[in-house]
């Protein structure tokens, strides 16, 4: 079930390994851009800066990037997903957006997206690049790159969902392919 809910959740009360510390998970994304894409894991914060600078100097706006908090156990299955982020930017308008989805020991589903004021009108984000017109993201939801590069890492390194580093809405209504 899909609730909004104006509260943050803490790491510990996400659903299946609420107990997890920090050597039990990591932090693995899809990255998709041109007719490449990568897929990397980020054990620690420094890692997750260097890929986050790579990615960042791109000229040209990527598909949409994809990160998930997961439980390190083998086979990786998406039920070991404790978090999920997704998120776009558009370095020609300085903009970002993302949205972020969790569960919690109940089996309850949140998401939030960005609130911000770095809307653009001539900007186009969504957050699933293979379902562009389903997935639009309002210029509600944008904010500046510098921002999304530090709600990335409090997201995939901090102890709160969403990261308290942007403003979030809850919201319901998202859908996820």
């Amino acid at each position: 079930m899909t609730i909004a809910t104006r509260r943050p959740l803490v790491w510990s009360d996400l659903v299946r390994h609420s107990g997890l510390g920090p050597c039990d998970w990591h932090v693995a994304g899809v990255f998709a851009h041109n007719t490449a894409s990568y897929g990397a894991t980020f054990h620690s914060e420094p890692e997750l800066a260097r890929f986050l600078q790579f990615l960042f100097a791109s000229p040209t706006k990527p598909a949409t990037s994809r990160l998930y908090r997961r439980a390190t156990l083998y086979p990786a299955r998406p039920e070991h997903d404790l978090s999920i982020l997704r998120f776009q930017f558009d370095p020609d308008h300085q903009v970002a957006a993302a949205v972020v989805l969790a569960d919690d020991r109940h089996d309850q589903v949140y998401q939030w997206m960005t609130r911000g004021d770095a809307g653009h009108p001539d900007a186009t984000l969504v957050h699933d690049s293979w379902n562009e017109h389903n997935t639009l993201l309002p210029p509600q939801s944008h904010i500046t790159i510098p921002q999304l590069r530090t709600a990335i890492t409090a997201w995939a390194f901090g102890e709160q969902i969403p990261p308290p580093a942007v403003g979030w809405t809850s919201t319901g209504g998202l859908i996820w392919f």
